[in-house]
């Protein structure tokens, strides 16, 4: 059952998200807010692309996530991990070997889920750029991906199809192999033709596409450990994993923490290199794709909060600071969570 957009719930939250539509010059967008278990808002705006005759935005448009699918990749590496295939302090090396052993060095699993290896990767090539354990870098979920499939034998759409997607019915998650009406396009920047990513579907590639609603319930089952309408789909302690700070205790405070590829909130990371707004609590968590797409969990308000949008004019647009549109982001969530 759909939970229509009233004028007096969220309606600051959902002004916002318009805005930011048209301020990044997306062409559609959509807003969930789960509370409690239940949907309590839904809103969606705009189309597919924008050329006439382009489907309208509701909860079956699968818009691609970007970087908010690392947390699936995520979350099969610490399934991994805690039956036992893999291990955080197992060393790149291990599972890399055409990489030259030497500058992985001491590099593990661990500095990979949380952004540190301190490494540039290309290829069979490998750098080192920055010393281990010591800044952020990009993430990399490419090669966890690989990692899990040395481990288990078995691909990250594999495992997640079999022990998540297939449970859940979560029919609206996909790594996309080809096109059909209900994927939104890509809008690159204003006046570019549309696009859609395809690629494999082994759950390596940025072409897994999700509706707002399934991205919300992927929050909601990280909120409650695994239990999802009664039943256990996952052991609990698999997402203690995936969304508590792994990052290694040597590196510098000030910095963003990291579950399995989860941005955690803590107080001591600097705001500017923080994608969460001040307003969230300490145990809150987020991630945030390229083109806008975020899902954000707040344990203290037992809520997830998803927003969707197309645009990938987010970098490149010097009048578009996606640092203080996410924080802000986060902050009205709360002020709403906290109205209704």
């Amino acid at each position: 059952m759909i939970v229509e957009a009233d004028k007096k719930s969220f309606q600051d939250l959902t002004r916002y998200t318009e805005d930011i539509k048209e301020k990044m010059h997306a062409s559609g967008a959509a807003l969930v807010i789960m509370k409690d278990n239940k949907f309590v808002h839904e809103w969606y705006s705009g189309t597919h692309h924008f050329a006439p005759g382009a489907r309208k935005i509701d909860h079956y448009s699968q818009f691609n996530v970007y970087s908010t699918r690392v947390t699936y990749v995520g979350l099969a590496a610490a399934l991994a991990v805690y039956e036992g295939y893999l291990n955080l302090d197992d060393k790149l090396s291990d599972y890399f070997k055409q990489l030259d052993k030497r500058i992985l060095g001491e590099t593990t699993v661990r500095h990979l889920i949380t952004r540190c290896t301190g490494l540039k990767i290309k290829n069979d090539t490998v750098q080192r750029v920055f010393d281990l354990g010591t800044y952020i870098e990009g993430k990399r979920p490419d090669l966890l991906a690989e990692i899990v499939e040395q481990a288990t034998g078995m691909t990250v759409n594999e495992i997640l199809s079999e022990r998540v997607f297939e449970p859940l019915c979560l029919n609206g998650t996909e790594w996309v192999t080809e096109g059909k009406s209900t994927l939104v396009c890509d809008i690159h920047s204003p006046g570019t033709h549309p696009s859609i990513r395809i690629g494999s579907n082994n759950g390596d590639e940025r072409n897994l596409f999700v509706n707002s609603r399934e991205l919300a319930l992927w929050g909601s089952l990280h909120l409650n450990k695994g239990l999802m309408d009664g039943k256990q789909i996952l052991p609990g302690g698999v997402f203690n994993l995936a969304t508590t700070i792994q990052s290694p205790k040597g590196l510098d405070q000030t910095l963003p923490k990291f579950g399995f590829f989860w941005w955690l909130k803590d107080n001591q990371v600097s705001w500017e290199q923080n994608e969460l707004g001040k307003e969230l609590p300490e145990g809150s968590y987020q991630i945030l794709g390229a083109s806008g797409c975020s899902c954000l969990v707040i344990p203290r308000y037992n809520a997830v909060a998803v927003r969707m949008y197309n645009s990938l004019y987010t970098y490149e647009n010097k009048n578009f600071d996606y640092i203080h549109d996410i924080q802000t982001f986060g902050n009205l969530v709360v002020k709403e969570l906290k109205l209704n």
